[in-house]
C-alpha cells in the first residue's frame, strides 16, 4: 500500500515535470540558483540540499534527503533597452514568462537513493520593431528555451560521505529573426528559419562530505551537453558551430556552516565555462567568456513552522563591453543578484515555499567596435512552491 502511494507521487510530479519549459537567465543563459528554497539563499547549494530538486545542483545531495517530491513555479520579469549603433535608435524589451520547476527523490535504503530532477536555462529578447532601419529586416528577437532532466544516483557507503552521479538529457528549442550583418556591399538581413529544437546529453557528478557535525563540502561537475544541429541556422547564424548550440560544462565547489539548530550559513563558487563552447568562439559572435559566479546565503528558522531566508551572488560578466552590438539579442548582463525567502511548515509532510529574487538596473556601455551602444537590463523573479515527502 505504501509503495503504490509512491508511484502515484511519482507519477502526478513526472507529469507536471514534463510540461516545464525554460525561462529565462541571469548567469549567462542560467538562473541563479535551482530549487526555491537554495534560489532564495542566493543559489547556494552545492554542500546544501534542501528538496529534491538537489540533482540540479549536486546530485550526491539525494543521499541526504527524504523520499520527498517538490514542484514549483518561477515568474520571471524582465526589462531591458538598448541604445543601438545609430543615435537616438533606442530598442525596448519586456518579457514575462512563467515555468514550473521541480524534483523526485526516493530513498531505496540506507546506502542508495534515486532521483528526477530539472533544470530550466534560456535567455533572449523581444524588441518588437527592427533593430536597425535596413530594407528587409524583420523585428529584432531571439529565444532559447533548454530543458535540461537530470536522473541521477547517490551512493552513501557512511553518513559522512555520498556520491552522486546523473545523466543530462536536454532538449533545446532556439529562434531568431531580425538579425542584421555587415557585408562589404553594406548591411545584410540574415532571412530567419523559424523555431528549431535539438537534444543532446551529458553527465553529472557530485560529491558531499561532512567532516563534523556542523560543516559539510560539497563538490558539482557537469560535463558538456553536446547538442544537436539546429536546422537552417548552421547557414549562417550558428555556422562557425556548425548550427550546434551545446550546454556549457561547469564546476564548482561548495560549503555550508550550521552554528545552531536554528541558523545555517551557504557558499558556492561555481565556473560556467561558456568560453570554451564553439558557438562563444566565432570571431564574428557572441563570444562570450568563462563565467565565475559566488553564491551567498543563509537561513533562520524561527519556530518550528517558519523559516527566513536571504542571500546574494555576484557573477564575472561574460560579455565583453567591445561585443555589446553582437549581444543586442541576447542581453544577459546582469552581475549582482539579491535574494529573499520564507518556507512555512503546515505538517511534518508538507511545506509551503516562496522567493523573490532581484537582478538590479544594470548597463554595458560599448567600447571599441561597439562604442556608441549601451545595453541596460533589470530582472525580477517570484518563485512559488510546494513540498511533499512520502
Amino acid at each position: 500500500m505504501q509503495a503504490t502511494r509512491r508511484l502515484k507521487h511519482f507519477a502526478v510530479a513526472a507529469a507536471a515535470l514534463a510540461s516545464h519549459s525554460a525561462v529565462l537567465a541571469v548567469n549567462g543563459a542560467q538562473p541563479g540558483g535551482y530549487g526555491i528554497k537554495n534560489a532564495a539563499m542566493g543559489g547556494a547549494s552545492i554542500a546544501l540540499p534542501l528538496d529534491a530538486e538537489a540533482a540540479a545542483n549536486n546530485p550526491a545531495g539525494l543521499g541526504h534527503l527524504p523520499s520527498s517530491w517538490t514542484l514549483g513555479t518561477q515568474v520571471f520579469n524582465g526589462r531591458s533597452s538598448a541604445d543601438y549603433v545609430l543615435p537616438g535608435n533606442r530598442l525596448r524589451n519586456r518579457q514575462t514568462e512563467i515555468a514550473p520547476e521541480g524534483g523526485i527523490n526516493w530513498r531505496l535504503n540506507s546506502t542508495w537513493a534515486v532521483g528526477l530532477g530539472i533544470a530550466g536555462s534560456g535567455a533572449g529578447s523581444d524588441y518588437g520593431q527592427q533593430a536597425l532601419p535596413v530594407p528587409g529586416a524583420g523585428e529584432a528577437n531571439t529565444t532559447l528555451r533548454v530543458m535540461e532532466l537530470i536522473p541521477a544516483a547517490a551512493w552513501t557507503p557512511s553518513p559522512e560521505l555520498s556520491l552522486g552521479l546523473g545523466l543530462n538529457i536536454a532538449v533545446q528549442q532556439f529562434e531568431a529573426g531580425g538579425v542584421i550583418v555587415p557585408t562589404p556591399g553594406g548591411l545584410f538581413p540574415v532571412p530567419g528559419h523559424g523555431k528549431q529544437s535539438a537534444s543532446g546529453a551529458g553527465l553529472r557528478a557530485g560529491l558531499l562530505w561532512k567532516p563534523t557535525q556542523h560543516w559539510s563540502v560539497g563538490l558539482n561537475l557537469k560535463s558538456r551537453t553536446r547538442m544537436g544541429k539546429l536546422k537552417g541556422y548552421e547557414q549562417d547564424l550558428l555556422a562557425y558551430s556548425k548550427g550546434r548550440l551545446d550546454i556549457p560544462a561547469q564546476y564548482g565547489i561548495g560549503l555550508a556552516w550550521q552554528p545552531s539548530e536554528r541558523l545555517t550559513v551557504a557558499a558556492d563558487w561555481l565556473r560556467i565555462l561558456w568560453g570554451d563552447i564553439q558557438a562563444m568562439k566565432d570571431p564574428n559572435g557572441f563570444a562570450w567568456r568563462n563565467q565565475p559566479v559566488l553564491r551567498l546565503g543563509a537561513a533562520w528558522q524561527l519556530d518550528e513552522r517558519w523559516t527566513l531566508r536571504a542571500g546574494l551572488s555576484r557573477n564575472s560578466r561574460q560579455i565583453d563591453s567591445a561585443r555589446a552590438v553582437q549581444n543586442l539579442l541576447v542581453p544577459s548582463i546582469n552581475q549582482r543578484a539579491f535574494t529573499l525567502g520564507v518556507s512555512w511548515q503546515l505538517d511534518p509532510k508538507v511545506e509551503i515555499n516562496l522567493g523573490y529574487e532581484l537582478n538590479p538596473r544594470t548597463t554595458l556601455n560599448g567600447t571599441g567596435a561597439s562604442t556608441g551602444t549601451s545595453l541596460t537590463s533589470k530582472v525580477q523573479m517570484v518563485l512559488l512552491g510546494y513540498h511533499h515527502r512520502f
